[in-house]
């Protein structure tokens, strides 16, 4: 996972498992550490701190936080893919911005259309990830939120 998008799917994971799981926030460092290490094909290494404590696999806890992560690293990775087409535009508008007179603004709010394909987006991929579609719908609103600045 390059370094950029290993940092923004962390940041948006960590704000997506803060509203939706904040019992696993203690947690977080090492499984994102996991998931990265994962996703870049390096293995970590295995301690003895690894293992059950002798609890049956029925007692095991089931984690959001694994989830999350690979739902925002999905919608990421979507996001990415189709916005891709519209990245002369966004070059032109920074060109503009930068020319002599001009002072650089802060990143306008994204658009209500924007807002709608980020949800379109997060909605697909969390049903990808066989998501039911009532959860999916509220993790897609918990993304928007997440990149708005209100709570879903």
């Amino acid at each position: 996972m390059p370094e950029e998008t290993a940092e923004i799917v962390g940041s948006l994971g960590r704000e997506l498992v803060s509203d939706l799981a904040p019992e696993e926030l203690p947690l977080y460092p090492s499984l994102l550490s996991q998931f990265q290490s994962a996703k870049s094909g390096r293995r970590p290494k295995k301690s003895s701190d690894d293992q059950f404590l002798g609890f049956g696999g029925a007692e095991a806890l089931t984690m959001l936080t694994p989830v999350i992560l690979s739902f925002t690293s999905s919608v990421w990775q979507a996001l990415v893919a189709e916005t891709a087409r519209s990245t002369a535009h966004g070059v032109v508008e920074y060109v503009r911005s930068h020319r002599p007179g001009h002072h650089e603004a802060a990143a306008p709010p994204l658009t209500a259309d924007q807002l709608q394909l980020v949800r379109t987006v997060a909605e697909r991929e969390a049903r990808r990830l066989d998501i039911s579609e009532g959860q999916a719908g509220l993790l897609a609103d918990a993304m928007v939120g997440v990149l708005t600045g209100s709570k879903a």
